[in-house]
C-alpha cells in the first residue's frame, strides 16, 4: 500500500513539474512570436491559397503515381508542378517568417529534449 501511494506521490509530483515546464516554455518570447505568426499565417488568404494549390498538387502527384507509375510522363509532370507550388508557398514573406521562428523554437525543444533524456542515454 505505501509503495501504491508513494508511486502515486511521484506521477502527481512529475505531472506538476511538467505542468511548469509548459507554462515556462509557453511564456518564451520564441514561443510566443511562433503562435502570432501562425495565427497570422492561418488568417492571411494568400497563404491559404497557396497551401491550397500546393495541397491540390500533391494530391495529383499521389494520384499520377499510383495510377501511373512513379516514373511516367503523367507522374513527372505532377512532380514539377508540385514542386513549383511548394516553392511559391516557401516563398511568401509570411511562411519564411514562420518557418525561421520554427526553427528557433526547435531548437529549443530539442535542447529541453536533451537536458531531460541525455543523462537516460
Amino acid at each position: 500500500m505505501i509503495i501504491i501511494w508513494y508511486h502515486n506521490c511521484m506521477n502527481q509530483n512529475l505531472l506538476e513539474k511538467a505542468s511548469e515546464i509548459k507554462q515556462e516554455i509557453e511564456s518564451l518570447p520564441e514561443v510566443i512570436e511562433l503562435k502570432r505568426l501562425d495565427k497570422l499565417l492561418n488568417e492571411n488568404e494568400e497563404v491559404m491559397k497557396l497551401c491550397y494549390k500546393k495541397d491540390v498538387a500533391a494530391t495529383k502527384f499521389e494520384d499520377a503515381v499510383r495510377y501511373f507509375g512513379k516514373e511516367s510522363d503523367e507522374a513527372n509532370e505532377a512532380q514539377k508542378v508540385l514542386y513549383q507550388a511548394k516553392l511559391e508557398l516557401d516563398q511568401n514573406a509570411l511562411v519564411k517568417a514562420y518557418n525561421e521562428q520554427y526553427k528557433k523554437v526547435r531548437k529549443i525543444y530539442d535542447k529541453i529534449n536533451e537536458e531531460i533524456f541525455n543523462p537516460f542515454n
